[in-house]
């Protein structure tokens, strides 16, 4: 009996092999969020005129991506893309948005994020549902926690884990 088991893992390696089974890969990044800090990384576009924070409110963004969390760490990229106020009570985020990297190995691929972003839990998971490049094909997930929180920006740091 073992040793029919072992030939049949032997032959399921070989063939996720030869499918071109990757292991995933994990990759780290921050990303900086500057609503009222220069630059400025996010425009309302829609919602209530009186806050950003009120179920609706629509955001476009083109933050910075850092390797580390302070904002003069080496950039890597930009995340471009959108985040609604979801929840009536304005304790959930919408997000969606494509990290478009600039440097290393990286520099011209993407890597496509969507999900329920809530904000106020210590960690919380969005979905990579695709990319291109490097990154082609991509999905995945994100664990998101936020570093950094004020009245003038908000860092969140991004562990992904993907299969390429």
């Amino acid at each position: 009996m073992e040793v029919l088991q072992a030939a049949v893992l032997g032959l399921l390696i070989f063939l996720l092999a030869q499918w071109g089974y990757a292991a995933p890969s994990r990759m780290q990044f921050y990303m900086h969020d500057n609503f009222n800090l220069s630059p400025r990384t996010v425009l309302r576009v829609a919602g209530s005129a009186n806050s950003t924070a009120a179920f609706g409110a629509v955001m476009v963004i083109d933050d910075l991506l850092t390797q580390g969390p302070s904002p003069a760490s080496q950039p890597v990229g930009r995340a471009q893309g959108t985040y609604m106020i979801s929840a009536l009570d304005g304790s959930s985020l919408l997000l969606t948005f494509t990290a478009v990297f600039s440097r290393g190995s990286e520099n011209g691929s993407t890597i496509s994020f969507h999900g329920a972003d809530r904000f106020l839990l210590a960690e919380r998971e969005i979905a990579v549902i695709g990319g291109t490049g490097k990154f082609r094909m991509a999905r995945g997930f994100a664990v998101l926690n936020t570093t950094s929180n004020t009245n003038r920006a908000t860092i969140v740091g991004f562990d992904v884990t993907l299969q390429v």
